[in-house]
């Protein structure tokens, strides 16, 4: 603290600028994003494949006792073709339909992770916007608030001019969750639990034997569903909301739902086993006597039909991280949360349940994980995108021993065990690529980076410019103060920014304050975690002729690793020795 006094009362302007400043956690406050480039080639790594060879082995002690139940987990780099973890799981049991032999081709019902398709079809649906309203596209939804039983009002009935594609999309239309699981449509003496008598019974599902709940029993029955929340006040699960956006697709392309995920998606991938409809039964993971692959769901096929496979999944989740279905800027605003949940490790987006650690990896950042699961029946799937490595992982099992817990067990195990080795195959080539000294002789100027243990992105050693030592003023360009300050602790590192010209790169440096120790005790006067870490608020805050004095842009000269850099904001060009 006496740090902190000592430096509000050097300047009126350092005591506005401080607290953006001091902006780290343990010294380290890297932006959200990667920290480093994703490595180019992890399954060839000593520590990924001593890594992953173990992992194969607990997956085998895990799945060893199911009996009745076919497992298949896949992870793969955008940047190889081959997978860096194929394990599959053939139970001595399996239904005599179905395939013998599990494998990367194995065909699972996926159950939500459809909703997916549902999601990336109506952006891909020319002329519609997300922001727009449901009625603009299904005027008729309008008509749903006649179906009360009463008054129409607030609580009764959904107010369907509010509700927007987005909401529906991302959960967040407050309408009800769902038509078949109305309680009515089960064969159960409801009455005897302390319900009264049916007046109205539904009588479909499309689960357990019973008929698919149509459309037209969807236009006759659901206006008499009471929304939950007002659009955008909480999130609720809905499987309805994916009906919705398929008519959506539906009425603006002219062509049936299924046609269109078809042509404009799984054509467009080459996802060849990846089906709306049940495809032949010798293709799918079928436990003994199974009756959900059969199942049609009806009104809800939109939201939990699809069939798919591990190498289907994993081309789709790598199209989508390399812009094949969309272009960069609608990539990087899909995989974007859209709203909190009551759990702080779950976000949700469109559709993506995202999941954010900070204890996954060695430099214990903040790491966002943007997930799809899915359950029908005995089937649970999961699809997962991690855009910070240019990862791929899917999870697929089928039987009555596995369970959507089940699943993400084996999905925790996969990225826990193999994403610190993935970590380091990028610190290796990371250090080969940009680590070492930059020099400008004729200028006295030079820069040291190295790729350490200590924290996130390339460490800054030391840097000169003109004979001038830079961090060591730092606190002058940013109170833009000539004279004398304090001296002060700090460390600066850089991060990629992901913006890229030909062989050019852009990085930016982040100059933290204070000891590590100091950083905690700031954090400790504060209510909410992590609260001085403020990197998004500090950086490109010190500029000089307009150039940022944080930009570095590094010249890979179209090789893997840099020649020189740009100091930009100094005006120096440096080469790399």
């Amino acid at each position: 603290m006496r740090l902190t006094r000592s430096l509000l009362g050097a300047s009126p302007l350092l005591l506005v600028l401080f607290h953006d400043a001091f902006a780290v956690k343990n010294n380290h406050c890297p932006p959200v994003g990667p920290v480093l480039p994703a490595p180019t080639s992890p399954s060839t790594h000593p520590v990924v494949q001593s890594i992953v060879a173990v992992l194969k082995e607990s997956i085998s002690n895990l799945t060893g006792t199911f009996n009745g139940t076919a497992v298949s987990v896949g992870m793969k780099s955008l940047h190889e073709t081959a997978p860096i973890l194929d394990a599959h799981y053939t139970p001595p049991v399996l239904d005599p339909r179905g395939a013998s032999q599990i494998d990367a081709s194995t065909v699972y019902r996926i159950g939500s992770v459809s909703k997916v398709f549902a999601v990336l079809a109506v952006l891909k649906t020319r002329g519609v916007r997300l922001d727009d309203p449901i009625t603009k596209y299904l005027p008729q939804l309008r008509e749903l608030k006649r179906e009360q039983n009463g008054t129409a009002n607030r609580i009764t009935a959904v107010d369907w001019d509010d509700v927007t594609l987005h909401a529906l999309a991302s959960h967040m239309g407050g309408i009800g969750a769902d038509m078949i699981t109305d309680l009515t449509s089960l064969p159960i003496n409801w009455t005897a639990l302390g319900l009264p008598p049916a007046r109205e019974v539904l009588d479909c599902s499309g689960y357990n034997g019973f008929p698919p709940c149509n459309a037209t029993i969807f236009w006759d029955n659901f206006g008499k569903r009471n929304p939950v929340f007002a659009p955008y006040s909480s999130p609720l699960y809905s499987n309805t909301a994916f009906f919705l956006l398929s008519l959506v697709v539906e009425s603006v392309s002219g062509v049936s739902y299924g046609d269109f995920v078809q042509t404009h998606i799984l054509d467009a991938v080459g996802m060849k086993g990846t089906t709306y409809t049940k495809p032949d039964d010798k293709l799918g993971a079928i436990s003994l006597g199974d009756i959900t692959w059969n199942s049609t769901l009806g009104i809800d096929d939109p939201s939990g039909a699809f069939y798919s496979n591990t190498q289907d999944l994993l081309a789709f989740g790598t199209s989508i991280l390399t812009n094949q279905l969309l272009t960069p800027m609608q990539t990087r605003r899909w995989l974007k949360p859209v709203t909190f949940t009551a759990s702080a490790g779950l976000s949700v987006g469109a559709p993506w349940e995202i999941l954010r650690s900070a204890n996954v990896t060695t430099d214990q950042r903040q790491i966002e994980f943007y997930t799809k699961d899915g359950d029908v029946g005995t089937y649970h799937a999961l699809l997962c995108l991690i855009p910070d490595y240019d990862l791929v992982v899917t999870v697929l099992t089928a039987g009555p021993q596995s369970s959507s817990g089940a699943v993400q067990l084996l999905f925790s195990q996969a990225v826990s065990a193999v994403l610190p080795a993935v970590e380091a195959a990028g610190k290796d080539e990371a250090r080969r690529a940009f680590a070492g000294e930059y020099v400008d002789p004729a200028s006295n100027s030079s820069l040291t980076l190295a790729v350490d243990d200590e924290g996130p992105g390339l460490a800054v050693g030391s840097w000169v410019v003109r004979g001038t030592d830079v961090l060591a003023h730092w606190l002058n360009y940013l109170v833009a103060v000539g004279g004398t300050l304090p001296t002060v602790p700090l460390s600066a590192r850089v991060y990629p920014s992901g913006l890229t010209a030909g062989p050019r790169t852009a990085w930016r440096v982040v100059v933290d304050l204070g000891t590590p120790e100091q950083i905690a005790q700031s954090d400790a006067l504060l209510f909410w975690p992590q609260g001085t870490c403020l990197a998004w608020g500090s950086m490109d805050r010190v500029v000089y002729q307009f150039e940022a004095l944080d930009e570095l842009v590094f010249d890979l000269a179209d090789t893997d690793s840099a020649v020189g850099v740009e100091v930009t904001g100094f005006g120096a060009t440096l080469v790399r020795s």
